[in-house]
């Protein structure tokens, strides 16, 4: 397994990329394979920023789910209470595939969605969605919005639900607890390695993706 620039035997590598794939943290692995803790954090980015190079998925279409959601602690010093000071992110579910997608959003009005929804699920889909106020046009732009109201229910006699997109957010927070709180600034860069984590779940299809992205010259 050759990787350019790399100064690791080819097993040390392998052995790395599956410490990876299992979550393993940095420091615990350093441990189990043998190596410097800053050789290990430092290859763990790499394979998050190779990750980060990937283009988004072409627009979906069919059934998804969209949602937005809130990420982090609120600062001590920080005035006020509920999504304050949180990292907002919006994301995607397809019903079909089980893919997910999402990014880190600078606000949650339909001034900041609604765009991304165009861009990313074409007209005619089916979209499903919970009550927030900024998909209320979703119909008069060419959508089929199905709404289910989370303060009545979370699934609709009609079968209207978004449990797929928040099996996403669960995933992803329990991924970012394993962090032990991430900077600001890299919520996008481990955002996107949540998405790749969950759309390729199989720890083999992972392992060898991971190895495909690092062996790329």
């Amino acid at each position: 397994m050759y990787i350019k620039n790399s100064n690791l035997s080819p097993f040390k590598i392998r052995q790395l990329i599956t410490e990876w794939v299992y979550n393993t943290p940095a420091r615990a692995c350093a441990t189990k394979i043998r190596l410097h803790r800053n050789t290990v954090t430092w290859w763990y980015n790499r394979i998050r920023e190779q990750i980060a190079l990937l283009p988004d998925p072409e627009p979906f279409e069919g059934e998804v789910e969209i949602d937005e959601s809130y990420f982090g602690q609120k600062r001590p010093w920080i005035q006020g209470t509920g999504t304050i000071d949180r990292v907002p992110i919006f994301g995607i579910k397809d019903r079909k595939t089980g893919k997910a997608w999402a990014t880190v959003v600078e606000g949650t009005n339909h001034t900041y969605l609604i765009p991304i929804i165009l861009k990313m699920v074409k007209p005619g889909s089916k979209i499903y969605s919970d009550g927030f106020g900024a998909y209320y046009h979703l119909k008069n732009l060419g959508y089929q919005h199905y709404v289910v109201i989370h303060e009545y229910t979370y699934v609709s006699i009609f079968n209207i639900h978004t449990n797929g997109i928040e099996s996403f957010w669960a995933y992803t927070k329990n991924l970012f607890h394993s962090r032990k709180g991430l900077p600001r600034n890299r919520y996008q860069l481990h955002l996107k390695e949540a998405i790749f984590r969950f759309n390729n779940r199989d720890p083999l299809v992972l392992r060898s993706m991971v190895r495909k992205l690092l062996t790329k010259r």
